[in-house]
């Protein structure tokens, strides 16, 4: 049976020797007053999705607030975010069911690049986070594939550059 201890310990040992700094913020970050994201077995399945939030300056707080108030979800729909210092913030325990891909999101822990890779080249230091969060939460969980967001809606999400700097670690 896989916990979410382990997964945290396995997670934690793999930035902590890649340099990484992680944070969690899950409870710094506003959620909606009743309404609550579900939760599912660790013990299943799971792809990983990438996503940007095609934003410019804007905080984790004003995102999940945007989130909240606007779209009406429970809180933040990703489970990772991932600045351009390659910082990571944990948003979502590992095993709720957020809202970051509709139609998907059962099957799914979603990870964030924090700005516009539409428009903005994504750093180094994020590309090298994401590929070590990738890897860790490959050797803690069952993960089936690893796609950026496009690949299962029709949308630009996680951006082009991003997409073409980051496709490596599809499958």
């Amino acid at each position: 049976m896989i916990t979410k201890k382990r997964v945290i310990v396995i997670m934690l040992s793999f930035l902590s020797i890649a340099g990484i700094s992680y944070f969690n913020i899950e409870d710094k970050l506003p959620t909606h007053k009743t309404k609550k994201y579900k939760f599912r077995s660790l013990d299943r399945p799971l792809y990983i999705t990438f996503h940007h939030t095609a934003t410019k300056g804007n905080t984790l707080k004003q995102i999940a607030n945007y989130h909240v108030e606007k779209r009406g979800f429970p809180g933040i729909a990703y489970h990772f975010a991932i600045n351009s210092k390659g910082e990571i913030f944990q948003l979502q325990q590992i095993d709720e069911i957020s809202y970051h891909s509709k139609g998907r999101n059962t099957e799914s822990l979603g990870i964030v690049f924090i700005g516009n890779y539409q428009d903005d080249e994504l750093s180094e230091e994020a590309i090298r986070s994401g590929e070590t969060l990738v890897n860790a939460l490959k050797e803690s969980l069952c993960i089936v594939g690893v796609r950026g967001h496009r690949d299962v809606r029709n949308t630009l999400c996680p951006g082009d550059k991003a997409y073409k700097k980051i496709k490596y670690l599809f499958y």
